[in-house]
């Protein structure tokens, strides 16, 4: 930045005065300084944005629930608008369509088998960066963590009434991922709610603790 100021004042950024008028030049100069001065700012700050979309798979379970394992496979999609707050550092927030809940098999359950639920939800990731690969410009690995919102808005189970679930859920993440190049990359993150997702109607008390698995690819835009 220095270097460029020095060389901006050496080509005379401050007009000229010749016998009292401008000359053509030395506006049109002028111009086109102040234009790259103005414009170079704006530039470097939108180069520490990224965006990327996501798609994924969630592999979840739920406590309490006399259902074991992460049986309840669901979609997660959306996308991830990144600050890169220094050269190993971001910040990032996301905005997901995340499928969760629980199930006693994979595939092929009976609806009372299993708890279908479906949030928005906003992750805040904080991501540190390793393994920079001077070839293609990008950092190969990265460990995350960070907590999410998410707002429950779809219910579908026949043994708990829709009613009962609180819609809305505070979580914490983990997650590690990978670059395949500057464009793709996929990751693995670990995500469990705070609080309790179903207040039991008999005793008044929070039950269900719910938390999942998420393998995902993510694919800058």
């Amino acid at each position: 930045m220095r270097k460029q100021m020095i060389q901006i004042w050496k080509m005379k950024i401050i007009p000229t005065v010749k016998f009292g008028t401008l000359t053509k030049l030395t506006v049109i100069k002028n111009l086109v300084l102040l234009c790259v001065m103005l414009h170079n700012p704006v530039d470097s700050f939108s180069q520490r944005f990224k965006a990327a979309a996501i798609v994924g798979m969630n592999a979840s379970q739920i406590d309490g629930d006399n259902l074991y394992g992460f049986k309840k496979l669901g979609l997660q999609a959306g996308g991830r608008l990144s600050y890169q707050n220094s050269k190993v550092v971001d910040i990032a927030l996301e905005m997901l369509y995340s499928q969760r809940g629980s199930a006693v098999n994979y595939f092929s359950n009976a609806p009372e088998d299993k708890i279908d639920l479906r949030y928005l939800e906003l992750p805040l990731v904080l991501s540190l960066r390793d393994w920079y690969i001077e070839e293609g410009k990008y950092y190969k690995v990265r460990a995350e963590g960070g907590l999410s919102y998410g707002y429950l808005f779809g219910v579908r189970t026949p043994g708990y009434p829709e009613e009962n679930f609180r819609r809305h859920d505070v979580s914490w993440l983990v997650a590690a991922g990978i670059q395949l190049n500057r464009w793709a990359g996929f990751s693995l993150r670990y995500t469990s709610s705070l609080g309790k997702m179903y207040k039991d109607p008999f005793s008044g008390s929070a039950i269900l603790h719910g938390y999942f698995l998420t393998l995902r690819g993510e694919f800058t835009l």
